[in-house]
């Protein structure tokens, strides 16, 4: 009895004993998994899976499609017209862009068959969408070119924001014909300049050339405002137009894209300069402000909320995207002017997943007498929405 008695006491002892080392093991454990949990700052850092997104702007140049009739004509035959198609889609086939903004289309039937000859070549995925323009003297079009099916907004997958009663009477609706909201005062604007002759001449803009589409690519809302703004940066006219032109062009970035949550790129056929990014041809300079005004489009924020891309194209000396061809021989010459008025105005949220910015001179003036640029991202870099 008394042995039984003794060995009690040593088996409870025991027995407290491997309570306690269980309960430091379960404590250890526990701190191990807090340890290993990661911070916040730690989460921030995450690797996201890559998101590779291509997108460019070509200006096309007059793209009609045969037997079309046109306001202003560069091929009146068929057969012109037929290799400046296969030449508009083995350009967009080369630069394998997930969307393209391409200004200066007449109408839908040429984007049609461009997408039909991208189709044949097993680039199956493009689809193109158009909108009318409004220019009654060009009537130029802007179309997009997509791999991405865009988000639909007011039941449309492209827009155009213009006041009622501009409708280009030669031409049916398009897809996103007058889509304002809330009156559309705010989409003409008034401005005055001094003719050659020394008389002050009041007039009216509305942003006549662009196109409105809505993307989310892995997650990121994009919002792109293609543009073809009135074109002579060496014209008080056209600058004051164009400047005008450009109110509008803010006036859209705010309301109908980042009013509804999407990050804004826009670009396309600026037809001015950027004072801020120098570019191959040193000797010309803008006098307007339209890039900063495009850059600067909230005047409530402090800097600029658009980068231009440009800036991330290392060689000065290929900072030129446009060719006019001064003596009209169909070649480069030493009188010809080469200069960057065609730009992709990027997000400032967007700069991190930048990964390229490039210009393709691979084209000659038989296709157009602008170059494509072209900004690749990797939306992976960006941290998660």
């Amino acid at each position: 009895m008394n042995s039984v008695r003794q060995r009690l006491p040593l088996n409870e002892a025991r027995l407290q004993g491997a309570r306690r080392c269980f309960g430091g093991v379960v404590l250890l454990l526990a701190c191990g998994m807090l340890w290993a949990l990661p911070t916040r700052a730690e989460e921030a850092k995450v690797t996201r899976p890559p998101c590779p997104l291509r997108i460019a702007c070509f200006n096309a140049e007059n793209l009609a499609a045969p037997g079309e009739r046109t306001t202003l004509t560069r091929f009146r035959f068929e057969p012109a017209r037929r290799r400046h198609l296969e030449h508009i889609a083995a350009v967009i086939e080369t630069l394998a862009a997930d969307v393209v903004v391409m200004p200066e289309v007449v109408s839908r039937a040429g984007v049609d068959a461009v997408v039909d000859l991208l189709h044949a070549k097993g680039l199956r995925e493009y689809r193109g969408y158009h909108v009318d323009g409004r220019d009654k003297f060009s009537g130029f079009d802007v179309a997009i070119l997509s791999r991405i099916e865009p988000d639909e907004v007011n039941g449309r997958p492209i827009q155009i924001f213009v006041p009622s009663g501009n409708k280009r009477s030669s031409k049916p609706a398009g897809d996103g014909d007058d889509q304002t909201e809330g009156g559309d005062d705010w989409l003409r604007r008034a401005y005055s300049h001094v003719d050659a002759r020394g008389v002050t001449r009041n007039e009216q803009a509305v942003l006549q050339r662009h196109a409105v589409a809505y993307f989310t690519v892995c997650g990121r809302k994009i919002g792109l405002l293609g543009l073809h703004l009135k074109s002579n940066p060496s014209d008080v006219g056209s600058n004051a137009q164009r400047s005008a032109e450009t109110a509008i062009a803010r006036e859209i970035v705010r309301r109908e894209i980042v009013a509804r949550g999407y990050s804004p790129i826009v670009l396309g056929d600026i037809n001015d300069y950027d004072p801020d990014v120098p570019m191959a041809d040193a000797g010309r300079r803008t006098r307007t402000t339209v890039l900063h005004d495009l850059k600067d489009y909230d005047d409530a924020s402090t800097g600029d909320e658009l980068v231009n891309a440009a800036q991330f194209i290392p060689r000065v000396a290929d900072r030129y995207t446009s060719h006019w061809d001064f003596n009209e021989n169909g070649a480069a010459d030493s009188d010809d002017v080469f200069t960057m008025i065609d730009h992709v105005l990027v997000n400032r949220d967007l700069v991190p997943a930048i990964t390229r910015a490039f210009i393709c001179h691979a084209i000659d003036l038989d296709i157009s007498d602008h170059f494509p640029v072209v900004v690749d991202f990797d939306l992976g870099k960006l941290p998660a929405e």
